[in-house]
């Protein structure tokens, strides 16, 4: 089977063809079954469980295409990567094979289940003696520093979700107490200058990130800002509060194709909407 997996991986890899996504959600699954794999990807260990349909399209390379596909044309050897909501580690893998030996990639994961799923195949991402260009942080970002309390979840590994506390309150939530930061301070902390990519996708602790990075905005410092958005009835006022704000600071927002070509996009001009909005600092 595992063959079977890896010529599969490999056929769907060629080019993009019609069909693909199904091919690999209902014949990935009957190759994968209950099986839990370990790739390899740029010298990060990543554990896929390929009953979970999420892990499958992961692993076979269809995950976010859009923006994985984008940051391949946008991203340069050198650059660097903030990661919140490292989850088993897949985007850190991606990245990191793309800015190269000179590039760092930031994670931030404050789920103790999250954080131990990766540090059990990755042992020398450990903070205490991390990798060249790769740094994993058991922290969560949000709008100031200090301590929180972090609401984990069974659904974590499977579904990618927990949360911080404020933001919603699970009722699977298994809490504890972990350490928070603004973006602002981490780089202040560990001398990080121009950030070439951000992803936010942490469960509705985005507008709290993007205000705990304001020095960033205003000095445009953030190439690029993936935002996971959600335009519903109970978000709309987060939803414009985060492009008000960006848009503010000389960014403007944009879809990316399933080729990663940017396309302009009003996202208050939709009645509902679910989808990673890519901001970029508009060019003079």
């Amino acid at each position: 089977m595992r063959i079977l997996r890896q010529a599969l991986r490999f056929l769907i890899g060629l080019a993009p063809f019609k069909g693909r996504y199904r091919l690999a959600d209902r014949l990935g699954g009957l190759l994968g079954r209950d099986i839990h794999e370990t790739v390899d990807i740029h010298g990060v260990r990543v554990e896929f469980d390929h009953a979970v349909l999420q892990h499958r399209m992961m692993y076979y390379g269809l995950y976010e295409e859009n923006i994985v596909n984008f940051l391949r044309s946008d991203l340069r050897p050198g650059d660097v990567v903030f990661d919140p909501g490292a989850n088993i580690g897949y985007f850190a893998a991606v990245c990191r094979g793309l800015v190269g030996d000179r590039g760092h990639i930031y994670s931030f994961e404050p789920s103790n289940s999250a954080w131990g799923h990766i540090l059990k195949h990755n042992p020398a991402a450990d903070p205490t003696r991390p990798l060249p260009n790769w740094t994993l942080e058991h922290m969560a970002i949000t709008d100031h520093s200090g301590r929180m309390t972090f609401y984990d979840t069974p659904r974590v590994m499977t579904k990618g979700f927990a949360c911080l506390e404020g933001t919603y309150e699970p009722v699977d939530r298994i809490p504890h107490e972990v350490e928070v930061i603004t973006i602002a301070d981490y780089c202040t902390r560990k001398g990080i200058g121009p950030i070439a990519f951000l992803k936010l996708d942490i469960e509705g602790s985005e507008l709290k990130a993007l205000k705990g990075a304001a020095p960033q905005l205003a000095a445009g410092s953030i190439r690029t800002i993936m935002v996971e958005t959600t335009l519903r009835p109970h978000t709309v006022d987060t939803t414009r509060a985060m492009d008000e704000l960006l848009r503010s600071a000389g960014y403007r927002s944009f879809h990316a194709t399933r080729a990663g070509r940017l396309v302009p996009v009003d996202v208050l001009a939709h009645k509902e909407l679910r989808a990673d909005i890519l901001w970029r600092r508009a060019q003079n």
